[in-house]
């Protein structure tokens, strides 16, 4: 999301360790899980974001941002507990776990979105030879 730009990022790339590590450690019997936790009250919307000084040419993204968080009120990290202690006693975990009602539908509607815009470049995508051997005959 904008703004917390930084944020993502962290995420994005623990995301694809953890993703990473899950393969490798499977035929150890070790099971990973990703856990894609939804939007809690944690702060980073507000305290998070605003205790930098704002500059003028970024004022318009700051109001469009706060249009959206609105006034709406997350539900507090603990409430979480219960579905990761529910998580941790899985003898065959899922790989990713979404966390929060509305963070599920969240997400498969962006899944839903990246899968439209790979569709919609698909015969680009596919000018280039699957085999190596088929680029240079």
């Amino acid at each position: 999301m904008a703004t917390v730009g930084y944020h993502g990022a962290g995420k994005a790339a623990l995301d694809s360790v953890s993703e990473a590590l899950a393969m490798e450690v499977e035929g150890f019997g070790i099971k990973v899980t990703v856990v894609q936790m939804g939007g809690y009250n944690t702060g980073l919307f507000t305290a998070g974001t605003t205790n930098t000084e704002s500059l003028a040419h970024y004022q318009p993204l700051r109001t469009e941002m706060e249009a959206m968080w609105g006034d709406a009120v997350a539900p507090e990290p603990d409430t979480a507990a219960p579905v990761i202690m529910k998580l941790a006693t899985l003898p065959d975990p899922p790989r990713r776990l979404i966390v929060g009602s509305q963070s599920f539908d969240h997400v498969l509607e962006m899944d839903r979105a990246q899968a439209d815009l790979y569709r919609s470049w698909e015969h680009l995508s596919r000018i280039a030879p699957a085999d190596p051997a088929a680029a240079t005959a």
